[in-house]
């Protein structure tokens, strides 16, 4: 999973953003290219953007949203036994 940077995402000029009531919104569209992972659990709030010279409404997300919503890789099963061995010697 790759770690996100909310200074470079406002930087990237490949991901839409818009500063909407004092937050930074980022394109969802652009932010599930850019991690290359299943955002659809991520709460939205759809605004428009400037796109290609023209304004679209779209789906947007807080940097705190879309940490939130990611989904979370499986542990492995090594990983789930290192887990269960700790667990069991407290």
């Amino acid at each position: 999973m790759k770690i996100l940077d909310k200074q470079k995402l406002l930087q990237d000029e490949s991901i839409h953003k818009t500063e909407f009531e004092q937050q930074w919104y980022f394109s969802l569209e652009d932010m599930t290219e850019y991690l290359q992972e299943d955002l659809s659990e991520v709460e939205y709030l759809e605004l428009p953007l400037l796109i290609g010279g023209q304004r679209k409404t779209v789906k947007t997300a807080t940097f705190e949203d879309i940490e939130k919503g990611r989904k979370k890789e499986e542990l492995s099963d090594f990983n789930k036994a290192l887990l269960k061995a700790r667990h069991f010697k407290k």
